[in-house]
């Protein structure tokens, strides 16, 4: 069974007046070939519904919609083998909520307007999703379980949240607020882990935690009341950050084996402080496989920054101004 839809509907001014409409389309599917395709469209304060639903097989699902002063709301669901879905959305008030389950998943939502907000969540095998939203009140959430996972949130100005968990195998992320109430979260477990925060402006906050195999992180923050933290464990750690101006605090605690960390500060609260470990254990642990290093610079005003490796071939750097 193949069923593909399409629906328009676009709300028309008369002598100027823009009529207020609501343009609302849910559909269902169940199996094989699904494919679904809904633009909708409004002016003045109409506003745009889409609900869709898809089973098993070739999943796809695309939604447009357009609202400059009404809301758009999006909510697809899909279920098992080649999903992906896409929705789009303008207008003022912005929701979109993007579920997936097995197979070759994907995700992508572009919102823009005012009152965005965002959550996904996908289960199992080649996981993806990709969020842009614009301004004001920008929220969104990602959550992925297992194999190929990647994400990618950027946000822009005003609001901005995001929030990620990824749970196994080659985990990535990529979070890049702008400016305003920034505030970022990745919670990544086990296999090729990476991350990485940018942040602009204002209450910048940032957190990592990233369990163990490859690990990597790098957080960047700019202006405001800077603060960034990343834990990772076992095996191959990495981690930066770089922070400008302002309350600045940083912190990176590695638990062992290949470590480097790396903090740099620039102007006002400074402070930073970088851990890293391993030892006990199977000859310790076989002499923590040589490798720690870590490298504190900070500037101008309240400096301060505090070292503790265990075990490895410890090497630290701290230079303060």
């Amino acid at each position: 069974m193949k069923f593909k839809m399409t629906i328009m509907a676009a709300a028309i001014a008369f002598s100027g007046t823009a009529l207020a409409n609501q343009n609302e389309s849910y559909i269902d599917q169940e199996g094989i070939n699904n494919n679904t395709s809904v633009t909708q469209l409004t002016q003045g304060a109409g506003s745009n519904i889409s609900d869709v639903t898809q089973t098993g097989a070739y999943n796809d699902a695309t939604v447009l919609q357009k609202g400059w002063e009404g809301y758009n709301e999006s909510a697809i669901d899909q279920e098992g083998v080649g999903n992906r879905a896409n929705a789009l959305q303008h207008g003022t008030t912005n929701s979109a909520n993007l579920a997936q389950s097995g197979a070759y998943n994907s995700s992508e939502s572009q919102q823009y307007g005012s009152r965005n907000a965002l959550q996904v969540d996908q289960e199992g095998v080649k996981n993806n999703a990709t969020s842009y939203q614009n301004g004001w009140r920008n929220f969104a959430e990602v959550n992925q379980s297992g194999s190929f996972n990647d994400s990618d949130v950027v946000q822009w100005e005003d609001k901005n949240f995001a929030l990620v968990n990824q749970e196994g195998t080659k985990l990535s992320s990529d979070i890049t607020q702008s400016g305003d109430y920034n505030y970022a979260d990745v919670d990544q477990s086990g296999s090729f882990n990476d991350s990485s925060i940018d942040q602009d402006g204002t209450l910048n906050k940032a957190m990592v935690r990233q369990s163990g195999l490859k690990n990597d992180s790098d957080i960047e923050q700019n202006g405001k009341y800077n603060t960034a933290t990343v834990e990772q464990s076992r095996y191959n750690n990495d981690a930066v950050i770089t922070q400008n101006g302002r309350y600045n605090t940083s912190d990176v605690m590695q638990s062992g084996f290949n470590d480097v960390a790396y903090s740099s500060q620039t102007g006002l609260g400074h402070d930073s402080s970088i851990s890293q470990s391993a030892l006990p254990g199977f000859f310790g642990g076989l002499a923590s496989l040589a490798s720690n290093s870590a490298t504190h610079v900070q500037m101008g005003v309240n400096n301060s920054a505090v070292t503790t490796q265990v075990g490895g071939g410890n090497t630290a750097y701290v230079h303060q101004n």
